[in-house]
């Protein structure tokens, strides 16, 4: 009752494509049958003989770098204060006693949420670019190294899968390497392990999500098209975490040297929350590292 415009105003005020008058349930279930396949929309162009020829012309997601389309330009320290919501809860966010520690991010596409997790516990971030070098990573001194989520195929962004085994393979010091979702594929291939296209993503907030080391399950957000091969990772890799629906793998942990990854989202925001320990056990390695 409050509303000044129509959703579909505001849509195209902000240059949005919508679309309406569509079965959504019988699209859902169709997908889930068929798979996810390339789409189109449009709104000039309504022949759907041609726009089904141009869904079929479309270059798709395998093999695409779209982590080049969203990176950052330039390398930066994230300093952003989070919003203050304590006019709404009444809580005031308790400022973190800075660790000393220093982590580099990678940003393949990476969430603001992400970095606050991280800068809530007394982390400083600096953010580099997808492509940086190890080498030039390395000359920050980090104490700790994060490889973010993106999107799109990883085996399409195969500079940065080289970027991170270099990173791994650096003699001393050994230093904590934390991947979430597409930085979790990239450090796999980094690993020496495969990745492959999913017959339909894992999508919304409501995935379950088996530790294996706990036996509990997480409820976990999600975003992905794509998985990690669990026969295709190295002897010297363990899977520590396992998606309850289709048991693909979630989450891996070197048995060396101080490197996990997990699929999904534990910064979520707004939730769930349920893995949101993942960034105080990264932090832990950090400091069993100094």
């Amino acid at each position: 009752f409050r509303s000044r415009e129509s959703l579909g105003g505001f849509l195209k005020r902000h240059n949005i494509i919508g679309i309406r008058n569509i079965d959504t349930r019988a699209l859902t279930k169709h997908i889930r049958t068929a798979g996810a396949m390339k789409s189109v929309i449009s709104t000039v162009d309504l022949s759907p003989e041609i726009l089904i020829q141009k869904a079929k012309e479309s270059s798709g997601l395998i093999g695409r770098d779209l982590v080049s389309e969203v990176t950052t330009d330039d390398t930066y320290d994230f300093t952003k204060e989070p919003v203050d919501l304590s006019s709404i809860t009444g809580a005031r966010t308790k400022q973190a006693k800075d660790t000393g520690l220093l982590v580099v991010a990678y940003d393949y596409g990476i969430k603001e949420s992400i970095l606050f997790n991280l800068t809530s516990l007394g982390i400083r971030v600096k953010v580099v670019k997808a492509t940086a070098p190890a080498d030039m990573v390395m000359e920050f001194k980090p104490d700790g190294i994060f490889l973010s989520n993106g999107p799109g195929d990883p085996e399409g962004v195969g500079y940065a899968a080289n970027e991170i085994k270099k990173l791994i393979e650096k003699k001393s010091p050994k230093i904590p390497i934390f991947g979430i979702c597409l930085g979790h594929q990239l450090l796999a291939l980094a690993l020496g392990g495969e990745t492959y296209k999913l017959k339909f993503g894992h999508r919304g907030a409501n995935q379950p999500v088996k530790n294996l080391k706990t036996s509990r399950v997480e409820i976990t957000s999600q975003n992905h098209g794509f998985s990690v091969k669990a026969d295709s990772l190295p002897n010297d890799v363990k899977i520590t975490h396992i998606n309850l629906n289709d048991n693909t793998v979630e989450g891996m942990r070197h048995k060396e040297l101080p490197i996990f990854s997990v699929q999904y989202h534990p910064e979520a925001s707004p939730g769930p929350h349920d893995s949101t320990y993942l960034f105080n056990d990264f932090l832990k390695m950090m400091r069993e590292q100094k």
